[in-house]
């Protein structure tokens, strides 16, 4: 019991949390038996969420009981969020140094909730909540790995494939699509416009941009794909671009300062060290801001692409 009490008081890193509690360990992951339940926890510092711990059990005609438990119990777990799927219950432990430790509280708390529900354990099918025979196959679903009959098995693998299908086979609208995209840039230069009217600096906006983008994207009937992600990082630049020179216009033709143009104004201040700073900070910025939320755009499409299908044997 000492041992016990000792070894939750540390702080590990996943190698360490998976040797100490025996699971076995994968990419960003460790997984195994943990109180006759199979868990998965997949720990990525700057992923989406951060954490996320699995614990595989049949939960059909017991999910709004089991989501209930865990929306109570989410400030005693520590968690941000949870929900609870076809194989299972998910939730995601607060971000911090002592990540696993509070992992292990986690597990603890839920498996023994589960047991004393009477939720079915390891040796119960969670598709079909039937015993599991010795021919069962080592499959994974979602990248989580636990057994499953082998008809259970197929029938997953034929309803992910349909739905591969179906998804393959929606049209992919991409003009009006773009049209979404192009009014997530207008709200980016408008927001770049707000931001630099009040600190000389606007670049905040071009962070916006491609999700607001996004987001409209798909509601304008466009698929997530490697195109949405770039059409939406190319407007967000062009309409920012767009935003930053009106900017420098309007301001330069309210206050010429002498000059005989517009443009002559903006070039003298250009000219100048304080406002060649300024543009080079608004402008790089931009597009840093603006490539970081393309390339977060683009590792969602590739992880949404990778999870679709995901449902294979293992053994």
């Amino acid at each position: 019991m000492a041992e016990k009490s000792t070894q939750k008081k540390k702080k590990y890193d996943l190698a360490g949390f998976a040797a100490a509690y025996g699971l076995e360990r994968g990419k960003h992951c460790c997984y195994g038996v943990w109180n006759g339940y199979r868990v998965h926890v997949k720990r990525v510092p700057f992923g989406n969420p951060s954490c996320l711990v699995t614990v595989v059990t049949r939960a059909k005609g017991k999910e709004e009981q089991l989501k209930k438990w865990l929306v109570r119990k989410k400030k005693e777990l520590c968690i941000t969020d949870s929900g609870v799927v076809g194989i299972g219950l998910m939730v995601c432990p607060k971000s911090g140094t002592d990540t696993f430790r509070r992992v292990a509280h986690i597990l603890d708390s839920i498996t023994a909730h589960l047991a004393k529900d009477g939720f079915a354990g390891d040796g119960v099918c969670p598709y079909c909540g039937e015993e599991l025979a010795k021919n069962a196959v080592y499959m994974s679903d979602s990248d989580i790995p636990f057994y499953a009959h082998e008809a259970c098995f197929e029938q997953a693998y034929l309803q992910i494939k349909a739905k591969r299908e179906a998804e393959a086979a929606r049209k992919d609208n991409k003009l009006l699509a773009s049209v979404g995209a192009l009014l997530g840039g207008v709200l980016a230069a408008a927001l770049f416009a707000a931001f630099w009217c009040w600190f000389s600096f606007g670049a905040v906006g071009a962070a916006v941009g491609p999700f607001a983008g996004a987001w409209l994207y798909k509601k304008f009937g466009g698929k997530d794909t490697a195109f949405k992600a770039a059409v939406c990082f190319g407007m967000t630049l062009l309409c920012t671009a767009a935003g930053y020179l009106v900017c420098l216009y309007v301001s330069a033709a309210g206050d010429p300062g002498g000059y005989a143009s517009a443009f002559e104004k903006i070039a003298a201040d250009l000219a100048t060290s304080g406002g060649a700073t300024n543009f080079i900070l608004n402008v790089v910025f931009s597009a840093v801001f603006a490539a970081a939320a393309f390339a977060w755009l683009l590792r969602g499409y590739f992880k949404n692409k990778k999870s679709v299908g995901s449902v294979k044997r293992l053994d």
